[in-house]
């Protein structure tokens, strides 16, 4: 999985089931505030997304956290 920024939001690909509780969260070094993605299609590829936090120009992890299970997905500089 690569976490990405894609029109103003913050894009991770999604594969997981349709109704799970999923949540994204950045942070430097650990997930700072889990918060509620919501789960749409971009070019075809079903994705998780979430408006990201105010820029810094600094490199934050990523994680996605689906039915209480969270997974490192990539970084980007927000």
């Amino acid at each position: 999985m690569t976490a990405r920024l894609v029109a103003g939001w913050l894009v991770v690909p999604y594969a997981g089931p349709e109704l799970g509780r999923v949540h994204i969260a950045t942070g430097r070094h650990q997930a700072d505030e889990w918060k509620p993605a919501y789960l749409d299609y971009l070019d075809g590829e079903r994705v998780a997304k979430v408006r990201p936090p105010a820029p810094t120009g600094h490199p934050v992890q990523v994680w996605i956290r689906v039915n209480g299970a969270a997974t490192a997905v990539g970084h980007v500089t927000i």
